[in-house]
Formats: structure tokens, sequence, C-alpha cells
């Protein structure tokens, strides 16, 4: 389900009284027209000072009662063309926010990035369409997940990124070489502090060499978890493709999906697990799965 754009706020409703793109003509402009035409209306029965002091009156009156009218919600075109402009914002940002992801990813990554990137906006058109027919209703319970995966893949691109600035800041060939000469010396070192001083350094260039082989054999983990992300969404596009095309020919078969969205909640709970997070939203989509 798409996300509930909110109601634009009173302060928001105010900057539209004075943007011209929204409701300043409104505003301050027609009240303005008929301050002036009253102005010119009454000039010739009142004094001079008069006519153009009623005028202005006019227009202060019109002002404040159309600018109490928009900000307090009740011009509802102008609330739906700010929600309009909110999500247009909102999906400006979001495409800049990917384009940027696909900038920064590194060389290794950014043709599986851009593919699945490419396999989710095609699933996700399909449900932009404006049309519905019924695998669209059997398969809309997927599109949170759908989008978990989307989501999980730019932060396992980026976590890949931090692992190999780390990576790089270590030199796994120094600590190899240290550990090999503190094990010499250690052979040759009586007991005492000098020995004791000498296996403390030991035991934490090991620890630092099994952090540094961690964070290799993670990185190793995320290129496995992105490949089956990739798959997963082109197999949902293909099934999705698939299903649609057996509906348009009267076939009504295929239509099970529980396997495939099982699927797509095993490769959220890999990211999940990839990352150390347990996937509570997975398990409940899981059981509501179950229950179709």
């Amino acid at each position: 389900m798409a996300p509930v754009t909110p109601l634009p706020t009173w302060k928001e409703r105010l900057k539209a009284c004075f943007s011209w793109r929204h409701r300043a003509l409104h505003v301050f402009g027609v009240p303005a027209a008929a301050g002036a035409v009253t102005a010119v209306a009454t000039s010739a029965m009142l004094t001079p000072d008069a006519g153009p002091g009623l005028g202005m009156l006019v227009a202060a009156v019109g002002t404040a009662l159309y600018g109490y009218f928009v900000t307090s919600g009740f011009d509802k075109k102008l609330n739906q063309q700010l929600i309009e402009e909110a999500k247009e914002e909102d999906v400006q940002e979001e495409f800049q926010e990917l384009q940027n992801a696909v900038y920064n990813a590194e060389p290794a990554l950014r043709p599986v990035l851009e593919r699945i990137l490419y396999y989710y906006n095609n699933i996700e058109s399909v449900y932009a369409d404006g049309a519905s027919d019924t695998v669209e209703a059997v398969l809309e319970s997927s599109r949170d997940d759908i989008k978990g995966l989307r989501d999980r893949a730019l932060g396992l691109v980026n976590l890949h990124r931090r692992l190999s600035a780390v990576i790089a800041q270590s030199d796994a060939g120094y600590l190899k070489q240290e550990l090999n000469r503190m094990e010499r010396e250690l052979a040759r070192t009586p007991e005492g502090p000098v020995r004791d001083a000498l296996l403390a350094a030991h035991e934490s260039t090991e620890r630092t060499m099994k952090q540094w082989t961690a964070a290799l054999e993670k990185q190793h983990q995320i290129r496995s978890v992105l490949t089956v992300i990739e798959t997963n969404l082109q197999e949902f596009k293909l099934a999705m493709e698939l299903r649609k095309a057996d509906a348009a020919m009267g076939a009504n078969q295929g239509h099970n999906v529980n396997e495939l969205q099982q699927r797509l909640i095993a490769a959220g709970r890999a990211c999940d697990e990839l990352v150390g997070r347990t996937s509570v939203m997975g398990e409940r989509r899981s059981r509501r799965v179950s229950s179709y």
C-alpha cells in the first residue's frame, strides 16, 4: 500500500497565500480589484477621501476573509494541489537519492544495483499504470516486501563501501608478518613481564586480523545477497507478467503466489541477518501469507 501523504499544515496553507503559483492572486488580487471598483463606484457619492478609504477597507476585509478561508483549510482545491506537489517533491527527492546511491556505489556493485532498481521500477510501474486486475490484487500484499528488498539493497551497497574503506585502512600483509614475528619471539622468550606484554600484543593483533577477515567475508556475503535480491525481483516481475497474460487470455491458473511471496520474505530475512537484525515484520508477513 502506498504511503498516505499528510494534509498540508496551516503554515503551508498560509505560505500558499503569498505564492503566485497558489493563492496570492485570490487572496490579494481579487479583493484589491473589488476595492478599486468600490472606490470608483462610491467616489461620486462620497467625499474624495471617503471613496478610496472605503475601497481600501473592502480590499482589506476581502483579503482577511479569503486568507482565513485558505489558512483554515476550507479551500479543498488548494489542499489537493499542495498534496500533489508534496508527492512530486517526494518522488523527485527519492529519485535523486537513488541516483546518488548508484553514483556512489563501487564499480563492482554498480551494475547489480542498477539492475535491482530497474526490476523494481518495472514492477512498480505496473501498479502505477492506473489499471487494476485480479493479479495485481493478489500480489498487492507483496509491494512492501519488494520495496523492502530495494531499500535493503541500497543499504547493503552502502555497507559494502564502508567495509571497503575499513579493509583498505588495514594492512593484512603487515598484520600477518607481525603475527609470525611475535610467534617466533614468544617461542624463545622466557616467562616474565616481557613475555606477558608480547603475548598481549599478539592477542590484540590476532583480534585485529580476525576482524579484517570478518569484514572481507561480510563483503562476499553482501555480493551474494545482492544477487539473491536481483534474482527474486526478476522472478517476481516475470511471474507477475505471466499471470497477467494468463488472466488476459481467460486462463485461471498460476494465481497461487504463496511460494513466490515466501521467497521475497526469505530474501529480506537474509539481508536482516547479514546486518545482525531480526526481521519482525518479515515474521508477521510470513504468518499473513500462510493464511491466504
